[in-house]
């Protein structure tokens, strides 16, 4: 009986050590397992990371419309309107048909007798070719001081207006309301873009599409 007690200890005693020997083993297998998990969680936060830092245009749905076309008349207008219902935005101004000439002219004066005594001073200056304006309305009683189909020579004609002392002398398109515009403004939301479609439906011949 005592052998087989001793014998019983010594197995319970191998058993015992042998359990001792593989349980670090397990341990450190299940903490490279945990190590090996959590590197992989971290290259997935990675790898999802660049979504969150997209383009923030893109995310809030930001876009370009172009409204046109206008003349010079109706665009200012539709600038003045807009700056008023939308002051937060910065509406850009392209030429997309440039007038056929340029012409050089003071502005309408009270009525046509103070016109006719304008022009007689400037021809007195040696200006013979200014003529009162009479057939446009916008410009009615204005003068004319000559045309130009090339903008150097408007530009070197007026320099030498204002050299004679003709302060009030400017370039303006000719024909009036011959150069064709659009405006291009970037929206945040379909909120704006109703407005926005809102204010062009009131001006004659506005349509609304994407920037080209």
């Amino acid at each position: 009986m005592r052998a087989l007690f001793f014998l019983l200890l010594l197995v319970n005693i191998v058993l015992f050590l042998m359990l001792q020997a593989v349980r670090p083993f397990a341990s450190n297998s299940d903490h490279v397992s945990q190590q090996v998990n959590a590197e992989r969680l971290r290259l997935v936060d990675g790898a999802a990371a660049p979504a969150s830092s997209a383009n923030p245009a893109a995310v809030a749905g930001s876009s370009c419309i172009e409204i046109g076309e206008f003349h010079t008349q109706s665009v200012a207008a539709f600038e003045q309107q807009l700056s008023k219902l939308m002051p937060t935005l910065n509406p850009q101004r392209h030429v997309v048909q440039a007038a056929t000439s340029q012409m050089i002219f003071i502005p309408p004066l009270a009525n046509e007798e103070a016109a006719n005594r304008r022009l007689a001073q400037l021809r007195a200056m040696g200006f013979n070719d200014s003529a009162v304006i009479r057939d446009e309305p916008t410009r009615r009683w204005g003068i004319s001081l000559g045309r130009f189909t090339r903008a150097e020579l408007a530009e070197a004609h007026l320099e030498k207006l204002r050299a004679a002392g003709v302060g009030d002398a400017r370039i303006g398109e000719y024909p009036l309301n011959s150069t064709r515009y659009t405006i291009q403004i970037v929206v945040d939301d379909d909120a704006q873009r109703e407005q926005l479609k809102s204010l062009a439906m009131k001006s004659a011949g506005a349509a609304l599409r994407a920037c080209r």
